[in-house]
């Protein structure tokens, strides 16, 4: 089959695997952004894209403001009932209405204004205002996480807004979580105008819970669906096969693949632990109970003599685990969780704790059981190469090696659990695997230092 740029079917499959078969990504794993903009090119891209993203996180309490960057006045360039500035006003007060449905309050929005048509791409003169205004409200709020739309988007302002958030960011102090939103690309012909695989990393938001509030968002863009301005035939309206691209229990985003080579810092995890003490949850989740018991029911042997667990957290696990083992180390990039950690294994004085970024510090020696859970995820590949061979190495002949991840996509995470289990599998050379198991949100995989018979 020709793969051609124009070729109807290959373009109708590509956006098809994007709607329908892009990971689901946990609503619960949205927890992380505390502070989130929403940057809209038009008055209404930001309920067709975004509004149940937008009605999930005020729903949940979590901070979000809107830009609008152009007045969207030339939906209807003929109509002399409503001339440009009139329909630039019934545009705001459109999208005031639509943020009011999804909980973002008319102090939390910002209007550029820009003339619609007319918002300037990187290369242009007046390029830099926009970048300007972007800057200052970046720097004053302090978001850690920014919505965009496509950078390929067929509009050319969808393009241009994305050419100015893309300038601020890059001055912004703080690297912000990056996330692009489609909108025009549906109607896209070209394949080129789809994210590549290497390039982008997809998923899917279930907003079912909030289709009401989204589509009485939608529904307050009255003038975009031909109810308010009646004396221009050639004006814009959004049609019924448009909007049909938004009515769905999911909304899709795109992340830059390039995460995927870079870890996460550990100013990252302070910055968590400064909010919260338990941030995941490890003293009180269901599920982290249910994953530990499983995590110790995997182990093949009763005892071991010397264990490491890298990212141990405040310590739950490694409580348990300190029954197993005749030492312990334990090991965590930020301070503050290795205190409670110590706190709450104050008696038991064959347990260490050390604060080490994996794998640029590693322990001398070796060790029987080497326990990563939870942990290899928060590495780029070139880590989890690097950290692998320091694993291979430190596990002493007979001895155990187990991980347990979290599989679901995560944004905030350059990897995914399944990512960090199957390149211990391609890489993991001396070593036979004992034991395989998943479960609806985790996997475990137990592997023995030597030659063995290994699990299918």
């Amino acid at each position: 089959m020709t793969t051609l740029p124009n070729n109807p079917t290959l373009v109708a499959r590509k956006k098809s695997a994007l709607r329908n078969e892009s990971p689901v990504h946990p609503i619960g794993d949205l927890q992380a952004w505390s502070f989130t903009v929403i940057v809209a090119p038009h008055p209404d891209d930001e309920s067709l894209g975004c509004g149940g993203l937008i009605a999930t996180l005020t729903g949940r309490g979590q901070d979000v403001r809107i830009i609008f960057v152009s007045d969207g006045s030339m939906s209807h360039p003929n109509s002399e009932e409503f001339p440009r500035e009139r329909r630039a006003a019934v545009r705001r007060e459109e999208a005031t209405a639509a943020c009011a449905e999804l909980g973002v309050g008319s102090d939390r929005i910002v209007f550029f204004d820009l003339p619609d048509g007319e918002v300037p791409r990187e290369y242009a003169a007046n390029f830099g205002a926009p970048v300007e205004t972007m800057v200052d409200l970046l720097e004053k709020w302090q978001p850690d996480t920014i919505v965009v739309p496509w950078r390929r988007d067929l509009h050319p302002d969808h393009r241009a807004t994305w050419d100015i958030c893309r300038a601020a960011a890059d001055r912004h102090p703080q690297t912000l979580r990056w996330i692009e939103y489609p909108i025009w690309m549906w109607e896209a012909d070209s394949i080129v105008d789809l994210p590549r695989d290497e390039e982008m990393i997809v998923w899917r938001l279930d907003v079912s819970a909030c289709r009401e509030r989204k589509e009485a968002a939608i529904d307050a863009h009255a003038s975009q669906l031909g109810r308010v301005i009646h004396d221009d035939p050639t004006g814009f309206v959004l049609a019924d096969h448009v909007l049909d691209h938004f009515r769905g229990a999911y909304e899709i985003y795109f992340e830059p693949a390039t995460k995927r080579h870079s870890s996460l810092s550990g100013a990252y995890f302070d910055r968590v632990y400064r909010d919260r003490d338990d941030p995941w949850n490890f003293e009180t989740s269901a599920y982290e109970r249910e994953k530990y018991a499983a995590t110790l029911a995997a182990l093949p042997q009763d005892r071991y003599q010397s264990g490491f667990e890298i990212g141990c957290s405040i310590g739950v696990l490694t409580e348990q685990l300190a029954e197993r083992c005749d030492r312990l180390l334990a090991v965590d990039t930020s301070e503050a969780p290795l205190q409670s950690a110590r706190e709450r294994l104050a008696g038991s004085s064959h347990v260490s704790f050390r604060q080490m970024v994996v794998p640029e510090d590693f322990p001398a020696g070796t060790f029987d059981l080497v326990v990563l859970s939870e942990v290899g995820y928060y590495w780029g590949y070139e880590d989890l190469h690097r950290a692998i061979e320091k694993i291979r190495t430190a596990v002493v002949r007979g001895g155990t090696l187990i991980l347990v991840h979290y599989t679901p996509y995560v944004p905030d995470y350059p990897l995914t659990g399944d990512e960090v289990h199957e390149a211990f599998i391609q890489r993991l050379d001396g070593f036979y695997r004992v034991h395989a198991s998943r479960a609806e949100r985790y996997r475990i995989d137990v592997w023995k230092q030597g030659k063995g018979t290994p699990t299918a």
